[in-house]
């Protein structure tokens, strides 16, 4: 049932797109700074939040923790996908904002289990939860404010920057990591260096604020709303719709590899697996990765650009088929341990991770109508990134230490990379079609 009570304020003066593409990714600078440092921190974590009889069992608990981030992302995109479909983009922006940063700063000031004991995981767990809702539905509801706010032409372009920063948030994570780690000892960085980049978060968040608090809401949904149109609850409209349903089941096979199960085992787990099998060493590590972040970034936009030429299918298509090729050679690559080797293996991988994250918001978002965009590509991605995403990880530690070669990660990414495939084969260009409302 449609409504017209809805915040259509701010609306009168049209942002730059720089504005715009600025304001969509600085959630993502976020959402992935936060996700770079409890990755790379995790060797740090474990003993602190989560002392096990065993570092496998360490790592395996702290990766949980990671992984109840994405529990509760379904419930978020639900939640704030709801308040965006209905409410409007720019106004929900605000809030996920604030509620991921502080919830990845109050983890830098959490005590350790020696001091309270299993409180101190239950914490942690409770931060993960929190930031979980708040990102549920950032991904939609910033892609959604720069796809609308886009020309025509620039969609998957403009869609884009919204990716490159969730690169941007790994690279400023990595700066951190690489600063700290050549400054401090290890000995301090175990006991208390590892804080501080959590608590870097706050500060981060502030920014964020200030410049989503300059964009106007997009003219799709204002016009969506002048008409009265405005769906009163979207997730209920998208339930009892089988094209919608049919539409999120696409998507979840699309997202299975380059957007989730490969993303998180390249760009999460890998740094474990330098540290824990390639004896690569920290400063080494945090470096081949921060060079590979640097490459990443310029490969989003490039992408985007092309998927506005070619379309959004061709792009899919050759990242997964850029996994399938590539995936156990980059591993044989990064087990030499040599740093030139593990250098060129992570810029290599990232050139398809990179394609695969410049189509990821258009083509999610383009199958949907605009009363429901939010809510549907929330669903999609959280419930995606809850499968295959927070587990990647997890399966990972687990899959080499009962193989103990990396080359059985590989193998199950071309596996992910070959379902992507075919649900690319049933699902639609969307690079050529207008909008729906």
């Amino acid at each position: 049932m449609p409504t017209s009570r809805t915040d259509t304020s701010a609306t009168t003066r049209v942002p730059r797109q720089l504005t715009v593409r600025l304001g969509g990714a600085a959630g993502q600078v976020i959402e992935w700074y936060d996700f770079t440092i409890y990755g790379y921190f995790a060797v740090f974590l474990a003993p602190q939040f989560f002392p096990a009889h065993s570092e496998v069992a360490g790592l395996l608990a702290t990766f949980v923790g990671l992984l109840s981030t994405f529990v509760t992302r379904p419930l978020g995109a639900v939640v704030v996908g709801h308040f965006a479909d209905r409410l409007g983009r720019r106004r929900i922006l605000a809030v996920t904002i604030f509620g991921a940063s502080l919830s990845a700063a109050v983890i830098g000031l959490l005590p350790s289990a020696s001091s309270i004991g299993v409180a101190a995981s239950v914490l942690v767990v409770l931060c993960r939860l929190t930031q979980g809702i708040f990102t549920g539905g950032e991904v939609p509801a910033a892609g959604s404010l720069v796809l609308e706010h886009a020309p025509a032409r620039h969609r998957a372009f403009s869609a884009s920057w919204v990716q490159v920063g969730a690169a941007a948030g790994s690279i400023l994570a990595l700066l951190v990591a690489t600063l700290l780690s050549t400054v401090l000892p290890h000995d301090a960085l175990a006991a208390w260096g590892w804080r501080i980049p959590f608590l870097i978060a706050a500060p981060l968040g502030a920014v964020g604020w200030f410049v989503r608090a300059r964009l106007t809401e997009t003219p799709e949904f204002t016009k969506l709303a002048a008409h009265g149109e405005v769906v009163r609850a979207p997730i209920v409209e998208l339930v009892t719709s089988p094209r919608h349903l049919g539409q999120i089941l696409r998507l979840l096979g699309v997202f299975l590899c380059g957007s989730f199960f490969a993303f998180y085992i390249f760009l999460t787990y890998v740094p474990t697996y330098l540290l824990g099998h390639a004896h690569l060493g920290e400063r080494a590590t945090f470096a081949s990765a921060l060079l590979a972040q640097c490459f990443m970034i310029c490969v989003i936009p490039l992408a985007g650009r092309l998927a506005d030429r070619v379309g959004r299918r061709p792009v899919l298509f050759a990242a997964q088929a850029l996994f399938v090729v590539l995936s156990v050679p980059v591993f044989l690559l990064m087990g030499l341990g040599t740093f030139g080797f593990v250098l060129l293996a992570q810029l290599v991988i990232v050139i398809p991770i990179g394609l695969h994250q410049a189509v990821q918001i258009p083509i999610m978002l383009e199958l949907l109508p605009t009363r429901v965009r939010v809510s549907g590509g929330g669903l999609a991605f959280g419930i995606a990134s809850a499968l295959f995403g927070g587990t990647a990880p997890i399966f990972a530690v687990w899959l080499v230490g009962r193989t103990g070669t990396g080359t059985s990660v590989a193998i199950a990414v071309v596996v992910a990379a070959l379902i992507s495939m075919a649900a690319t084969l049933v699902t639609a260009e969307t690079g050529r079609r207008e909008l729906e409302a």
